[in-house]
């Protein structure tokens, strides 16, 4: 399992310090949740931040646009030094859908689009992105629900031979991020599990042990 922390909450005043914080503890990449305030209701932060953060790390940095049309922006966020940047099948319509043969890009959803919106592009895409939650604000409950979509496209990936990673954000804790891992996904994304407890290297110690216990 890759584990990756969403920086959306971390203390901007003292950012490399935390950054190091969770360099040391053993994480796999750093999650940049881009927000544009129409997608979504929330706002956070654009490429200038991204590539600060790119700047800091030697983590691979991965670029979450929640954003409206992110054709106009891909470029400009794997500029500012994303690894990857995964966009919204949402806000892909004819007009923009070759922004998906760009390397490196990847595909998310919210909890009430049909996982079959994404079988045009499953061959395309390097990640898919099962958000446990509705995009827009950090500390919400995972969704039962996304269990069986993640089992759906783990079905599918073998089905097709594809070679789209899966990852899932939202809600996640240890015993959540285990049930994900043995429901087939590659990669859990983490937040405010992580930024709110007062021992971050011992949160993500919490999560590496629990997938390691799966039976």
């Amino acid at each position: 399992m890759k584990l990756s922390v969403s920086v959306l909450d971390l203390d901007f005043g003292h950012l490399e310090d935390s950054i190091r914080l969770l360099e040391s503890a053993d994480i796999d990449s750093l999650h940049m949740d881009i927000m544009d305030g129409q997608f979504v209701d929330n706002i956070s932060f654009g490429p200038a931040i991204v590539r600060t953060i790119a700047d800091i790390t030697v983590l691979p940095v991965y670029s979450h646009l929640m954003i409206k049309e992110p054709e106009k922006y891909v470029k400009e966020f794997f500029n500012a030094g994303s690894d990857s940047v995964t966009v919204h099948i949402e806000t892909i319509v004819k007009e923009n859908k070759h922004i998906l043969d760009t390397d490196n890009i990847g595909l998310s959803l919210n909890p009430d689009i049909e996982l079959s919106e994404l079988d045009p592009y499953l061959n395309k895409v390097s990640e898919i992105l099962v958000m446990s939650v509705y995009a827009g604000f950090g500390g919400q409950n995972f969704i039962e629900s996304s269990l069986g979509r993640i089992e759906e496209l783990r079905k599918k990936r073998d089905r097709l031979g594809a070679g789209y990673k899966i990852s899932v954000d939202g809600g996640i804790n240890p015993g959540v991020a285990s049930r994900c891992v043995k429901a087939g996904a590659d990669e859990v994304i983490t937040g405010s599990y992580i930024s709110a407890s007062k021992d971050p290297v011992g949160a993500v110690k919490s999560i590496r042990e629990a997938v390691r216990n799966l039976t």
